[in-house]
Formats: structure tokens, C-alpha cells, sequence
């Protein structure tokens, strides 16, 4: 348990850093990242699995590259339903989801 809310402040931590970094997303507080991260990570346990069996053609043709556009999907359904955060674009979801993914990877590879 401990380590599950590890990695949600490290991951709160890179979707605040990703705000900084790509303009299209704004974040409002630290606590609106958390939140964030809480609903994504509960969307992307209940839903990445069956998006990617559902669109398994379409990941095995791009080589994984549709592994992107489902990640975006996720990020733009937790913007819908968490307020504290706002993304302005769907090319700003799926950017702002591989450079959070990228440095959440990289806090994490660091701390261990």
C-alpha cells in the first residue's frame, strides 16, 4: 500500500513537471495532480487492458505506436472528470502522456 502512494506522488510529481513543460496542459495545484494520478491510474487499471485487446490490430500494424493514442484516450477522459486540470487538445494529451510517462520512468529509475 505504501508503495502504491509512492508511486502516485512520484507520478502526481511528473504530470506537474509535464504542465511546465508542454503548453497545451495546466495544472492547479499539487492536489489536482494527485487527484489526477488517482483517477488515472483507476481508468488505466479498468480500461487499458480491454482498450488494448479491443484494439490489438491496430497496435500490432504501428509497431505499439496505438499504445499512445489509448494513453492519450485515458488522459483525456481523466481531464473530463478531474477539474483541477485542464488540456487543451488531443495532440496535447498524447504528448503530455509520453513526456509524463518518460519522466515518471526516470524519477522513479533515479530513486531506485
Amino acid at each position: 500500500m505504501l508503495q502504491y502512494l509512492f508511486h502516485i506522488l512520484v507520478f502526481a510529481l511528473a504530470v506537474l513537471l509535464t504542465a511546465r513543460i508542454v503548453p497545451g496542459i495546466k495544472v492547479r495545484s499539487f492536489g489536482s495532480a494527485i487527484v489526477f494520478a488517482i483517477v488515472l491510474g483507476l481508468l488505466d487499471t479498468l480500461l487499458y487492458g480491454i482498450l488494448v485487446a479491443i484494439s490489438f490490430p491496430l497496435v500490432f500494424l504501428s509497431l505499439g505506436l496505438f499504445l499512445l493514442v489509448i494513453n492519450g484516450f485515458l488522459w483525456w477522459l481523466a481531464d473530463k472528470l478531474v477539474s483541477g486540470v485542464k488540456i487543451e487538445g488531443f495532440g496535447w494529451t498524447i504528448l503530455a502522456a509520453a513526456v509524463t510517462t518518460l519522466l515518471n520512468w526516470l524519477f522513479l529509475w533515479v530513486i531506485r
